[in-house]
């Protein structure tokens, strides 16, 4: 394997941590560091075996010896950066989180599928031999049916916020300028654990409706300064809960910072979890049968630098990947709208953002309500109404959609701060048909899907099968716009039996304005 010549993007401790390992990694050559502050920057260099410095990212990513980059600045400038670096023709890895939010991290990787650059979040527990062999476990059935999930990863740092009144904060976790809190830092690591636990229960090949969030819940204490500084958050999924929490105010040595995957048959316990050296499987009964232990040869960041390299020597040898199969980037943007939809319930919104966030696509509850007997509710057939919007194209967004089975109506919606009105009328059609499938007594009768998007209604039915042929390229050899969803869709629509119809808008269908209704109240929500 070829050596990588490596830029790091900050002179920070994170930069200092994965330096540390990469000054050992027979994979990788230190080539230059790029801080704002030269003479931290200078001591960095030094330190680690830099043969060059720059004040300037920008310098760092014209530079022509540089193959990949590591990204280790305050969240917020993440994406910014990590788009930076992809458009001149850098790898990325970026340190978690990756984004801000789900829209930033879709901006990412849709930059890495346009210019085909190779893009990583750096999030470590995924990539720990530790922590995989507990998944493997859960994959094999060695605890059953998982039924829970508990994981804690919560730490004490000091409030050094007494330069408030000067408008400086010492510590970056207090400070919101910053996307500090307790949520992004630390609380990523729980929500991604608590998902890739969902994910090796569902199975190798898992259809990805199996995965939906059914409900999210979470409360938060805050610092004077608006960030979070401690969260309890509950996930539901179809038959697994998971109970986690973060903190930054918070400490009691060990106590608060390990997992438990509990099932049916036994559990996994992953003492330090996030950092994992040692797993173990329990009996039921808790008796402990299996130990896997696996001390780190630095400090953990080695395994994520390996996969990186892995995956670029790969890309060198004529194979064309831009993400890595243990850390996918659907699997971030999943954990990543998970934490949006955590931030909407505790309120939580940073400064460089103009409206707040909340999770989208995997949001499913249904409201209630009698309906008359316009519609012959004799058959079997379940109707369908969907619509979806937004103000500005791109700008405030909202879906809404209609399920009529059985005499009853249930109606859903949801929104999103910015976004299209294709991905407002493809997420329409994903609730609802992501509902049918959840509900046992539903999925397997025939679903007749009304919708006024020529966009959707073609698409599911013609169109995809050609973009998929052709490597999800349209007939202009562009990437298909919104895959992500296309593909959620798709998955749905072969899972369940469904004809498409597509009605004219704003004709007086009853149930396609009421999903107009919904769907502009979402609209009006995001707009304030």
């Amino acid at each position: 394997m070829k050596k990588i010549t490596w830029g790091i993007v900050g002179a920070g401790n994170i930069a200092a941590s994965f330096a540390a390992s990469l000054s050992q990694s027979e994979f990788s050559d230190c080539g230059a560091v790029a801080s704002r502050d030269s003479e931290r920057g200078g001591a960095f260099a030094r330190k680690w075996g830099f043969r060059r410095t720059y004040m300037s990212y920008d310098e760092l990513f014209a530079d022509p010896d540089i193959d990949a980059v590591y990204i280790a600045t305050p969240h917020m400038n993440h994406a910014a950066l990590s788009v930076a670096a992809l458009r001149a023709g850098k790898a990325v890895l970026c340190e978690k989180p990756a984004a801000v939010n789900a829209k930033e991290l879709q901006n990412i990787h849709e930059c890495a599928r346009t210019t085909g650059g190779f893009f990583m979040e750096a999030l470590w527990t995924k990539f720990n031999p530790v922590f995989r062999k507990a998944l493997e476990w859960i994959v094999s059935g060695r605890i059953g049916t998982v039924q829970s999930i508990s994981a804690d990863f919560c730490i004490s740092r000091p409030d050094e916020s007494e330069e408030a009144a000067t408008g400086r904060v010492s510590n970056r976790l207090y400070d919101i300028k910053l996307a500090g809190g307790a949520l992004l830092d630390v609380g990523i690591y729980p929500v991604t654990a608590a998902l890739a636990v969902v994910e090796a229960a569902a199975g190798t090949g898992a259809l990805e409706q199996e995965l939906y969030l059914v409900k999210v819940s979470a409360v938060a204490r805050k610092a004077e300064t608006g960030v979070d500084v401690f969260d309890s958050i509950s996930l539901q999924f179809s038959h697994i809960i998971a109970h986690l929490s973060c903190a930054i105010d918070t400490e009691c040595g060990n106590t608060l910072k390990n997992a438990r995957i509990t099932g049916t048959a036994g559990s996994v316990v992953l003492p330090l979890f996030w950092m994992a050296q040692k797993a173990e499987l329990y009996t039921a009964d808790g008796v402990l049968t299996e130990t896997f232990e696996k001390p780190f040869a630095v400090n953990g960041y080695e395994y994520e630098i390996e996969e990186f390299c892995r995956c670029l020597d790969l890309r060198k040898n004529g194979t064309d990947i831009i993400e890595s199969p243990l850390h996918t980037h659907h699997q971030s943007l999943r954990a990543v709208k998970v934490l949006d939809a955590v931030r909407a319930e505790i309120q939580l919104v940073y400064p460089f953002e103009k409206n707040g966030h909340r999770i989208m696509e995997e949001t499913r509850v249904l409201q209630k309500t009698p309906v008359s007997d316009k519609l012959d509710f004799a058959s079997e057939e379940i109707t369908v109404y969907t619509d979806g919007g937004c103000s500005g194209n791109p700008g405030p967004g909202g879906w809404g959609c209609v399920i009529i089975a059985d005499g009853v109506q249930y109606t859903t919606s949801g929104g999103e701060p910015n976004t299209t009105n294709n991905r407002m009328e493809l997420s329409a059609a994903i609730a609802a048909l992501s509902a049918i499938e959840q509900n046992s007594v539903w999925k397997n009768r025939p679903v007749q899907v009304f919708i006024d998007s020529q966009y959707v209604k073609n698409g599911i039915s013609s169109w995809i099968k050609a973009w998929q042929k052709n490597g999800w390229k349209n007939s202009e050899k562009q990437p298909v716009k919104n895959r992500d969803l296309w593909e959620i869709l798709d998955v749905l629509n072969n899972k369940l039996n469904v004809s498409w119809n597509w009605v004219k808008g704003h004709a007086g269908i009853e149930y396609n304005e009421l999903c107009d209704q919904l769907a502009s109240r979402e609209v009006q929500k995001y707009s304030r």
